[in-house]
């Protein structure tokens, strides 16, 4: 007979507090397993306007990937409807019959407990472990303990666990304002909510979009501006499936080449004025500055001040080492785009694009600097540093 331990929560981000508190549920009670429950669809949380359901669940398997006796179980995440925890307790009774289930839960779940939906089956096929929190009133928490064991079947019982002051809330508000609230999620989780933009003061509607568009259509050429509406299509599917904002990517995908239409005398002259560098390569053909002048135009011009899309409308072009997520949805949103047809093995390049996105950036880069060996000219040292980049880590695998 098995002792598990269920810690469920919306976990949005999860942070170091929840694992001290799953490992101090482990210890206590002598579990031999905790796996967090990531909820799909609470009836007492609207997750969805936060961040997609998918970013949580990729989190929560990053903290716990190299801690032998913490899981997940993504149960509730495709279940369709509201979450109840009575129907996910239902199935863990009849799936394990004889195993003792614990329910961990935050102290501010154990005071609402009477109100959830059919209580008393969860209580009955459960034993319900109340983790505290900082500035709780320890006398209201013994007394929500006492009311439940009286209230319903089955035991309730407190972790013996010290709270520190970190919340899920205070990283989602000040992840990118105060850099050392960062140290209370592990390094792995960091890493992806800044790759995936998570938690960014910067949100974009359908209002932005329908600005964005009006004013590409009016600042472009015809066929540039269908190119574009191709990308901005294109960056908001590939953002889809590699689990990054969708409508950032499209704003992206939108803006990426709003400043290819000016004259190569006005890109000189917008760097020279605002000190944006100027390679050789591009002093001697300006027209490949249009990323760069994007890039300032972003705030500039069109009011939109995420330095992540700055980043990738100023290497969509050429690329450059180590790019993030949304660097790689634009810049290979613009080379497949539908009105794409040109280019060699489109086919294959595409089909990769959901597949595998490293090696999609790398095929594009050697048909790049195919291309470019044959107008050495025309080679731009970011370009081939790109590709040796992407070539190393093809070569690794």
């Amino acid at each position: 007979m098995a002792r598990i331990g269920v810690y469920g929560g919306t976990f949005n981000p999860i942070h170091n507090s929840h694992i001290e508190i799953a490992k101090a549920a482990l210890n206590q009670f002598k579990l031999d397993k905790v796996y967090f429950l990531v909820a799909g669809n609470p009836p007492h949380k609207e997750t969805a306007k936060s961040i997609s359901d998918i970013n949580r669940l990729e989190m929560v398997r990053l903290a716990v990937e190299n801690e032998p006796k913490l899981d997940i179980d993504e149960r509730e995440i495709y279940r369709a409807g509201k979450s109840y925890s009575y129907i996910t307790f239902t199935e863990y009774h009849n799936k394990h019959p004889d195993d003792e289930i614990f329910f961990i839960m935050g102290s501010d779940s154990l005071l609402n407990f009477k109100n959830w939906v059919k209580p008393d089956i969860i209580s009955e096929y459960v034993t319900i472990l109340v983790a505290p929190r900082l500035g709780d009133d320890l006398e209201a928490i013994e007394h929500g303990l006492h009311e439940c064991k009286n209230m319903f079947e089955g035991e309730f019982l407190l972790i013996d666990y010290k709270p520190n002051s970190v919340s899920s809330s205070e990283i989602r508000e000040h992840f990118y304002s105060d850099l050392s609230i960062r140290a209370f999620v592990s390094e792995k989780v960091s890493d992806y909510i800044i790759e995936h933009n998570l938690y960014s003061k910067y949100s974009y509607t359908n209002e932005d979009i329908i600005r964005l568009d009006s004013e590409m259509k009016n600042e472009l050429k015809p066929s540039r501006y269908v190119h574009t509406l191709g990308v901005a299509n294109m960056a908001y599917a590939l953002a889809v499936k590699w689990n990054y904002p969708p409508v950032t990517a499209q704003v992206a995908g939108l803006l990426h080449d709003c400043a290819k239409c000016i004259s190569d005398e006005k890109r000189l002259s917008v760097c020279e004025k605002n000190n944006i560098p100027i390679t050789d390569i591009e002093r001697k053909y300006p027209h490949l500055l249009h990323g760069k002048v994007g890039a300032y135009y972003c705030k500039s011009k069109y009011d939109i001040f995420d330095q992540q899309i700055a980043h990738a409308i100023s290497v969509h072009t050429t690329g450059c080492p180590n790019m993030n997520l949304l660097d790689k949805i634009i810049f290979v949103a613009d080379y497949i785009e539908p009105g794409r047809d040109k280019q060699p093995r489109l086919d294959v390049i595409r089909g990769a694009a959901f597949t595998d996105l490293d090696l999609c950036v790398y095929l594009i880069l050697e048909d790049s600097v195919n291309y470019l060996n044959e107008n050495p000219d025309m080679v731009d040292p970011t370009t081939i540093d790109t590709y040796k980049f992407y070539e190393n880590i093809m070569e690794k695998r």
